[in-house]
């Protein structure tokens, strides 16, 4: 009878999370935008560097990361939003939820495929619940096949270049010539060998006529 009240108190727990607390509200314009869960905000003509709360969208060098800001900066780009501030992060960020009129954008992120729920910071079950929704649906970042958490590509390696310098960016099996638009896997001559390129997803660019990307 304990282990079947316990059970019921841990998944209720799980389902009803505790909302985040929210310690301050500010509103203020959208003038730029880093990446899918990123933004410069200005308030009373000062920038905020503000981090989406619970969310963790690709990083620009991934597969869907241009995809993932574009989709944010047709949102908020340009408009006076209002920010639900949740605290900082470790860089000094302004953490927060985003609100321009009645859409959370946070939430939207993840509902329209273009950004993870970021589960290690938030356990708020509607997000995990978008999340599910957007990847049975295959939207946005869930049409690739193998799509990789940004907080799992931060974690790989950098990869020399053949060239001698640094490649820009962890490993990914990929490689895009930034000036033919051309993607490359591992195994062709071409992968990491190129003066302007960089790591990419698999869905990047154009694939290669020789190992098709």
């Amino acid at each position: 009878m304990r282990f079947t009240a316990l059970l019921i108190l841990i998944f209720a727990g799980i389902t009803f999370a505790t909302p985040p607390k929210i310690t301050e509200q500010l509103t203020g314009k959208v003038v730029g935008v880093t990446d899918g869960d990123t933004v410069t905000l200005l308030v009373n003509r000062t920038p905020l560097k503000i981090r989406l709360y619970g969310i963790d969208a690709p990083e620009t060098k991934q597969s869907y990361g241009n995809q993932s800001k574009q989709a944010l900066a047709a949102m908020v780009f340009g408009k006076v939003i209002t920010l639900k501030k949740t605290g900082n992060d470790k860089y000094g960020r302004t953490l927060g939820i985003i609100h321009y009129r009645d859409t959370d954008v946070n939430a939207k992120m993840i509902e329209g495929g273009w950004a993870w729920h970021y589960k290690y910071y938030n356990d708020e079950s509607r997000l995990a619940s978008l999340e599910i929704k957007a990847k049975e649906a295959k939207l946005g970042l869930w049409a690739d096949s193998q799509p990789i958490a940004p907080w799992e590509f931060r974690k790989q390696p950098r990869t020399p270049s053949t060239t001698g310098k640094s490649s820009d960016g962890p490993s990914t099996g990929y490689w895009l010539n930034l000036s033919s638009g051309v993607r490359h896997n591992s195994g062709c001559k071409n992968y990491n060998n190129t003066k302007r390129g960089r790591p990419c997803g698999p869905n990047d660019g154009r694939p290669c006529g020789l190992c098709n990307g």
